[in-house]
């Protein structure tokens, strides 16, 4: 770490405290940490020994002064601050009373100060202060100094930001004034646990110093991506420029009688990715997919992705596999043209194809789509072979779907019981009604953030997703259009419906669910300035997104890990995310006496096969199972 640096702004936090005033208003006007007492106290005694070193070195005496609080150095106040002309220009401006008579008026007021004791302890204690306060003087003129745009952040941030900072690459000023120009006003979301309020804090640090023209930073909007030039670097897709050679027009593996319009690998690949369908995050997926070989083809192999042989696959597989870091890195480019920040949006200039190394069922899940991907071009004719025929993963990663990834009914009830330390506002409702939504359903993220009311007027052959009156007049069910657009039903148990109720009553929309409006979502921002469009006299909020609702979760779950009486269950519920709720749902259904085929209905599994992982689950039946095998051949 760099040794801190002290500027104008810490003497002007050091004389407030000098003169009495209150450390936490003192940080929230001087310091980045802003009103958090333990880190002014902190900064205090930081301050007080630089200070004190530093008076050491040149002027020993005076150090000694620098150890004096204002609690030692009472000022007592004997000594009138009026001078006797000036009381009689106040009192007698027209000289009615004699001198003797002045002077006795001017004693009733002040007092006579007649005791030397105190008055000598009062002129020592104005002179420590007066020493004091110069020799603060002194040392500003000699050790404070300016931030400079080359300056390390930990030589002027308190250290447990410098090093978030650090840990984002803004290790200096430079690069921080860079990113925030650059961000504009989302600038901190690159920075993991520094949030608006800590990045406000920052930007007035940093416009105070003059690293920057204002600490008001624009919002940058996305622009037009019709607008953007074309670019012939690690760019991606839609902004990706490409000589013939390498465009695929003269692929080596083309087959030019093909069934498709595409003129070049671009053209295929969006056609591919059009025949897949709606669904939003399997065409986000494989996209990314597609384009992270397409790239890797043209800047590694300088090859069009249509020319690539069986080795280019190979090679590209063990690529995959080296983004690790400390593996052993042989290929042309550097790890950083490839790897960059998570959730960079595609319109950023620092945006990379990877946002780090990937897991073994990564890996393998990007095999398996670029050789679906290729598979498609072959049968359309658009390439005459499968390249990645024959190619496997270097992994061979257990099932996606991990029967552990679920809670035990004590950790369950734990994150239930967390909720009740909540005060009752919205975020309460908001967060219980979400928990038991996606334990009572079992839904993907994906199916919790498109809940919504279905609409009231059915279409014959449409689909109509959503919550609605259940066709036999039961209760309630949802209708989710999951993978593979494939529509199913899941029944609504009434502790949701109650759940759902008291939501609706907190936010406005009333206890009665059907009385909610047609297409409205269920997990809506908070009412804290989040309503944006305006409808007669509601204001319609933004509905939570899936990151949004994922890190609610995550959140939730780091809070019931700390009431766990056991390492092991605070471990688990700290890996959870939201998807455990769902693998939980499935678990708990079956140990309570489900059916599979219900419970495969209720998933939406494509067979039994998939479901039948959650029957053996349980380990508590599988122990008493093998304990009743001991007991029969009496050996217990």
């Amino acid at each position: 770490m760099t040794d801190r640096k002290i500027n104008g702004a810490h003497f002007a936090f050091y004389r407030g405290w000098l003169e009495g005033l209150n450390l936490a208003d003192l940080g929230e006007r001087y310091l980045v940490t802003g009103r958090d007492l333990p880190r002014a106290k902190q900064t205090l005694r930081w301050l007080q020994d630089e200070l004190y070193s530093a008076a050491r070195k040149s002027k020993p005496p005076l150090a000694r002064l620098l150890k004096l609080s204002p609690s030692q150095i009472q000022r007592i106040e004997t000594q009138p601050t009026v001078s006797l002309n000036d009381f009689q220009a106040e009192v007698d401006p027209d000289f009615f009373y004699t001198e003797a008579e002045l002077v006795e008026l001017f004693e009733e007021r002040y007092g006579s100060a007649t005791d030397k004791s105190i008055s000598r302890k009062a002129h020592r204690n104005e002179r420590l202060i007066r020493k004091l306060r110069d020799t603060v003087t002194w040392l500003e003129d000699w050790i404070a100094e300016d931030p400079k745009q080359d300056d390390p952040v930990d030589a002027w941030l308190e250290k447990a930001i410098a090093e978030r900072l650090i840990a984002a690459d803004l290790g200096d000023l430079r690069k921080l004034a860079d990113s925030m120009k650059k961000r504009g006003q989302l600038w901190y979301r690159k920075v993991p646990k520094v949030g608006p309020v800590a990045a406000q804090r920052i930007q007035r640090w940093m416009a105070e110093n003059k690293l920057m023209l204002s600490e008001n930073l624009p919002v940058i909007t996305k622009p037009n991506p019709r607008l953007m030039p074309l670019e012939a670097d690690i760019v991606p897709m839609e902004r990706l420029m490409l000589p013939n050679d390498l465009s695929g027009i003269s692929g080596s593996n083309r087959c030019y009688s093909n069934k498709m319009e595409a003129r070049d690998d671009f053209d295929a690949i969006n056609t591919w990715l059009r025949s897949i369908g709606s669904k939003e995050h399997t065409v986000r997926s494989y996209r990314g997919q597609a384009e992270r070989f397409l790239l890797w083809m043209v800047f590694e192999r300088q090859k069009a992705l249509s020319s690539a042989t069986i080795e280019d696959c190979i090679s590209y597989r063990d690529f995959l596999d080296s983004l690790e870091e400390g593996k052993l890195w042989f290929w042309n480019l550097p790890r950083e043209r490839w790897i960059g920040a998570r959730s960079t949006p595609r319109w950023c200039d620092d945006w990379k194809p990877f946002a780090g190394p990937l897991s073994p069922t990564s890996q393998k899940q990007a095999i398996s789509t670029l050789t679906t991907m290729c598979e498609w071009l072959v049968r359309q004719k658009y390439l005459d072979s499968n390249p990645w025929d024959g190619v496997s993963c270097n992994y061979s990663p257990e099932a996606k779907i991990r029967a552990d990834h679920s809670l035990t009914m004590e950790q369950w009830h734990t994150v239930i019981a967390a909720t009740n330390e909540m005060d009752r506002s919205e975020k309460f409702h908001r967060l219980y009604l979400a928990l038991v939504f996606a334990y009572g359903l079992g839904l993907r993220l994906s199916e919790i953030t498109e809940a919504r009311i279905a609409l009231h007027k059915e279409y014959p052959g449409k689909p109509n997703p959503g919550i609605k009156r259940a066709l036999d007049g039961n209760g309630w069910d949802i209708e989710v259009l999951g993978k593979r657009n494939k529509l199913r039903t899941v029944p609504i148990p009434n502790a949701v419906m109650a759940a759902m109720s008291h939501y609706g009553e907190v936010i406005g929309l009333g206890r009665d669910v059907a009385s909610w409006p047609e297409g409205q979502r269920i997990f809506l921002t908070l009412g804290d300035g989040s309503w944006r469009v305006k409808k007669k006299d509601f204001y319609e909020r933004q509905p939570m997104s899936e990151s949004q609702i994922y890190r609610m979760f995550k959140a939730h779950f780091k809070i019931a890990a700390s009431k766990m009486e056991t390492a092991m269950d605070a471990g688990h519920l700290i890996q959870a995310s939201t998807h455990w709720l769902r693998h939980t749902h499935a678990t708990h259904a079956l140990e309570a006496g489900a059916e599979i085929h219900e419970v495969q209905e209720n998933l939406g599994h494509s067979s039994v096969a998939v479901t039948a992982i959650y029957t053996h689950a349980s380990r508590k039946r599988r122990k008493s199972a093998v304990e009743k095998l001991m007991a029969f051949a009496q050996l217990s």
